[in-house]
């Protein structure tokens, strides 16, 4: 890994997120893209795909276009980025409903890439763990935080969980991040 560019990279993020915080806290947003990238290099992945983990997010969330990330570092990462990237907003500016967007990425999982498919098991295993600890911490009261609720937040991780499952097959990652999506529902009161 090749440390100047991944601290160009962090700083790119930092910068890309800077004001944002994480859904319902204070926590800064860029502990999301850092915790995302350090379980991808955990697992062994290559540098693109951890500087991607860092990125994935920049693309959806900020004012950060394609063609800046392809300049600043390379077509593989965009790919990537871009491979988990939800449109928020339709042709005309209009916010895309959830439910669309959420089919739309899972059926992307059925024919991206192996690695684009490791960046969003990555990206849904520290949004599940952070979950589970706020219900830990705070309760039943951390499903107010989404519009559409613990079941359905629940529903799409499940599925998301068992898509990776197939793709991966017994990559340790895909089979982190089902046990965590199962950890959640027990601890949410739904069992599988």
């Amino acid at each position: 890994m090749n440390p100047h560019r991944y601290r160009e990279a962090l700083e790119f993020a930092l910068h890309a997120h800077n004001g944002q915080f994480r859904k319902g806290s204070g926590i800064p947003y860029i502990t999301h893209p850092v915790s995302v990238s350090a379980i991808l290099a955990q697992y062994g992945y290559g540098e693109d795909l951890v500087i991607a983990g860092l990125l994935h997010d920049v693309l959806e969330d900020t004012v950060v276009a394609a063609a800046e990330l392809e300049e600043r570092f390379g077509s593989d990462v965009t790919m990537l980025v871009q491979g988990v990237t939800e449109e928020k907003r339709d042709t005309k500016g209009r916010p895309r409903a959830w439910e669309v967007r959420k089919e739309e990425s899972l059926r992307h999982m059925d024919v991206a890439s192996d690695e684009v498919v490791a960046l969003k098991a990555a990206d849904a295993l520290h949004n599940v763990d952070c979950l589970i600890r706020d219900l830990r911490i705070i309760g039943d009261e951390i499903w107010t935080r989404f519009k559409r609720g613990r079941d359905r937040q629940l529903g799409y991780y499940r599925r998301l969980s068992r898509i990776v499952r197939d793709r991966l097959g017994q990559n340790l990652l895909a089979l982190e991040l089902c046990e965590a999506v199962k950890k959640l529902g027990e601890e949410s009161g739904i069992s599988s």
